[in-house]
Parts: C-alpha cells; structure tokens; sequence
C-alpha cells in the first residue's frame, strides 16, 4: 500500500506535469461562457505563481538545504567495509524502447562506483535497484547496467548487484539481506553510501532505520553556496521545485511511516552510527 501511495503522490508533486495539466484545463474551461472567467483567474495566478517561483528560487533553496545537509568525506583517510550505490540514473524508457542504456542526470553515481571499485578491489561495491514502476515492465536498472559494464568490460570483480528493490527504504533492506547472506562478517562494519546530495538525508535515514552503519558519500549536487535571485528560466525553475518537493515530501512520508526515526537525517558524530 505504501509503494503504491507513493508513486501516486509523486505524480501529484510533479510540478512541470501539474503545471502543463493545469494550464489544459483553464484552456479548455475558456471555451465555455460560464466558466470562462473562472479560466481568466486561474490563467492569471499560475502565471503569477510561475513567475514568483522563478524570481524567487524556491526549488533551489529548498534543494541546497538538502545537498547541504552531508559532506563528501576522504575515503583515504576512513575504515569501511564497503560501498553501496543507489539507483535512479538510468532512464528505463529508452531501454524498454531501444534497448539502449541511457544515462540522466545522476551519472555521478555510476562514475563514482566505478572509481570506488576501481581504487578499492578487495572491497565489496554494491549497486541496488530495480524498478520504480507501478508496473512490472521487466525492466531492472541494476541488471541493464551490470550487463552494459560486463560487456564494455568495465565490471570488475568486487562489483555486485541487487536487482529487486523498487525505492530507497528496498534499496536498503534488500542490500542488507544480500551483505548478511554473501558477507555476514561485514554486515555491522561502516559502509560508503553513494547516492545525488538532495536524496542523501532520505537515504541515510532509511539506511539507518534498516540497520547499516552508513558513511554519506554524496555526489550530483545540482546548487551553489551562491544563490540568485531574478531567473528567467520558468521552465528550469518548475523543475527544480519538483526535485525539491519530491525529497521533501519523501522524507515525511518515511518518517511518519516509520522507515526514518528522523524527519530530517543529518550527520552524527564519529563513532555514533549503529
């Protein structure tokens, strides 16, 4: 029930497709006398709202605080176990269309387990994550990828896949049933957990919530420490609030649903993480 719940509210937080959808039906209700004034005023404040949002970067601070929240540590200077790296980087249609693999807009997190298990080759990687449809369209990103680096020959041996979750709180619990059966002996030690910056506070808190001793490696950071005002670029601006308001809707669902024991995860002192 939870799953489906949420891909549904994410559909209504999509800011670009309930701005597009919006503004269809305010046309269509101009056609019609009665409500043609209705359209006018509905027309006139999401037209003011866009501009607002995009004079004033909501998205973009909301998105900072999150990025903002960890910092990107030494791995040469840490003791971990591990690492293990989030999906959401592939873009499944154009697999299921053209059976080819493409990369969006959180690459980072492919390239940064590459080099982690590049530079590291007696440490366990891991990648997790299937598929996020509604819908079993059999497709699972973990797979596609892990068979486009054997073929390229990139895949190195300490690379390992988790194929079956379908969110962040599965991407945890599911990786962590694959560490106790494969290295029970690690399961307890600190794991890097590589994941874009603005789903770093999400993740570490269901990780947490799960059982991992998680060092954040955040990567994908989308803002600046220097944020400015007067864009012109609405488009760019309904975006970035979309992103925003996904995380933060995120992270009160699974605090409220028990998959977090915090609203907003941060980081804890060394040595406090269990």
């Amino acid at each position: 029930m939870f799953y489906f719940l949420s891909k549904t509210v994410s559909i209504l937080i999509n800011t670009a497709f309930m701005h597009g959808l919006l503004l269809a039906i305010l046309f269509g209700l101009l056609i019609f006398g009665r409500t043609r004034r209705i359209a006018i005023g509905g027309l006139v404040f999401v037209t003011g709202a866009s501009l607002l949002i995009t004079v004033i970067p909501v998205g973009t601070i909301l998105s900072h605080t999150l990025e903002s929240r960890f910092e990107k540590p030494d791995l040469a200077n840490i003791e971990f176990a591990g690492a293990v790296t989030l999906s959401g980087s592939l873009d499944p249609s154009s697999y299921l269309e053209r059976g080819e693999m493409h990369v969006g807009a959180s690459a980072d997190r492919i390239f940064t387990m590459m080099r982690v298990a590049n530079l590291y080759p007696n440490k366990p990687v891991l990648f997790t994550g299937g598929d996020g449809s509604l819908t079993d369209r059999g497709f699972s990103e973990a797979v596609v990828l892990e068979d486009w680096l054997d073929d390229s020959g990139l895949k190195t041996p300490n690379m390992f896949f988790e194929t079956k979750s379908r969110n962040t709180h599965e991407n945890a619990t599911k990786s962590l049933e694959l560490v106790y059966r494969d290295w029970p002996e690690l399961a307890k030690k600190p794991w890097v957990l590589i994941t874009s910056a603005q789903h770093m506070p999400r993740a570490v808190g269901a990780f947490r919530q799960a059982g991992w001793n998680v060092i954040p490696y955040p990567v994908d950071r989308f803002t600046s420490d220097d944020i400015h005002l007067a864009s012109l670029n609405v488009s760019g601006a309904i975006k970035s609030l979309g992103r925003a308001l996904r995380e933060w809707v995120g992270l009160t669902a699974y605090y409220w649903t028990g998959r977090t024991d915090e609203w907003f995860p941060g980081p804890k002192e060394s040595g406090t993480e269990n």
